[in-house]
């Protein structure tokens, strides 16, 4: 009987625990100047697109207004879908995010005042992500009085954005090895002449 007791609290316990792992601490995610100060993008828009990666996920978004960071009208946001406590993302939301760059990727965190907008909700209803103290539209009104709205940036093609890795074709690989060649017999010859004197 005393296993079994202490079995079932063992199971209460975790249980207990993996429900406490979603919660977030309120007080450092409240909104203040140094929580907007201690995000590099912070904007406010509609989901386009959800791609599914092997490490992470992204998020698509149209940019409405941009408050925080530099962001062309259209930015994709990685985050981490893996974990229990992952932010859920469908098309046609209207999100406010804040993220921050690791690797020179945009990321948004689970717990984060990111989230989604909840329009006709009474103070009751569990926002999913945070409670907060302001709805979406209200800290939209905040975050434009404490950093203004910023231009967009162009938006880059796929060829400026790329690297070059281009491999040479046919007739470039011959010139290039005959390049090479005739370089490697100019040195070898060089040091020839001079390795005798």
């Amino acid at each position: 009987m005393r296993l079994f007791g202490i079995l079932l609290f063992t199971l209460l316990f975790h249980a207990l625990i993996s429900q406490d792992n979603c919660n977030c601490k309120e007080s450092e995610i409240a909104f203040a100047d140094g929580y907007v100060n201690a995000n590099q993008l912070i904007f406010r828009g509609k989901t386009i697109s959800i791609n599914k990666g092997t490490d992470y996920d992204r998020v698509t978004f149209l940019v409405n207004k941009l408050f925080k960071g530099v962001a062309s009208k259209q930015v994709t946001v990685y985050f981490d879908s893996k974990n229990a406590c992952a932010l859920k993302f469908n098309a046609g939301e209207d999100w406010l995010i804040y993220a921050n760059y690791e690797k020179g990727k945009p990321f948004v965190a689970y717990c984060s005042r990111s989230r989604k907008n909840v329009i006709n909700t009474n103070k009751n209803v569990d926002l999913m992500y945070i409670k907060s103290d302001l709805n979406v539209d209200d800290e939209t009104d905040k975050l434009t009085e404490l950093c203004g709205l910023k231009p967009f940036t162009e938006t880059m093609s796929a060829n400026e954005n790329a690297h070059s890795n281009i491999i040479p074709n046919g007739w470039e690989r011959i010139v290039l090895i005959l390049i090479s060649f005739v370089c490697f017999v100019g040195i070898y010859l060089v040091l020839n002449r001079y390795m005798k004197k």
